[in-house]
């Protein structure tokens, strides 16, 4: 398999847990990423197995590139919220490997953690359901399974069809399709 095989096989499954972002910029770097640069040569030359399932080479560039754009270091006006086209992303994520190489060059030697907040879906409505019955706080402790992020449940916002869960100003905010009765209307502590 290619490096674009790679990104392709990424793509695809981004696509199919609901990130259409992530889908999206998979795509343009399996169609558009050549050798050449500091970074590129470092992807295009990959020792080992960069599928997604193995050294994770796309993942490991995702992470890169999403820790440049949550330190408001790069790509601020290209990732969502905002809505751009293709060569205009593109273009920023070609600006972005090749300013802030040392920055992605460090990121490509370590595995990724995807840090997924997605399955705060499932426990917040749990926490929910544990509240109305107990009513009283909760501790929450992990593992290393998602980098300690949902150890900040409290501070997600869970939106289901009739009815939200957390604070209205919520910097992450989930929208899982959901199906069955809706959970209580109020988180613990």
């Amino acid at each position: 398999m290619t490096i674009s095989d790679a990104f392709r096989e990424q793509a695809r499954a981004c696509e199919k847990l609901g990130s259409p972002f992530m889908a999206r910029l998979m795509t343009l770097l399996a169609d558009r990423l050549t050798p050449g640069t500091a970074v590129t040569n470092v992807i295009f030359n990959w020792p080992g197995d960069p599928l997604p399932r193995a050294d994770s080479v796309p993942l490991r560039l995702a992470g890169a590139l999403h820790a440049l754009r949550l330190q408001k270091i790069a790509l601020v006006d290209a990732y969502p919220p905002n809505d751009i086209s293709d060569d205009a992303l593109w273009s920023a994520v070609e600006i972005t490997l090749n300013e802030q190489s040392d920055h992605v060059l460090g990121w490509l030697k370590s595995p990724p953690q995807t840090n997924e907040v997605r399955r705060a879906a499932a426990f917040l409505p749990a926490l929910a359901l544990l509240h109305a019955r107990y009513s009283v706080p909760v501790a929450l402790f992990e593992l290393g399974a998602s980098g300690g992020l949902n150890l900040r449940a409290d501070r997600f916002r869970l939106d289901l069809p009739g009815l939200t869960l957390g604070p209205p100003d919520a910097e992450v905010t989930i929208r899982p399709e959901w199906s069955g009765p809706l959970p209580p209307s109020t988180l613990p502590e």
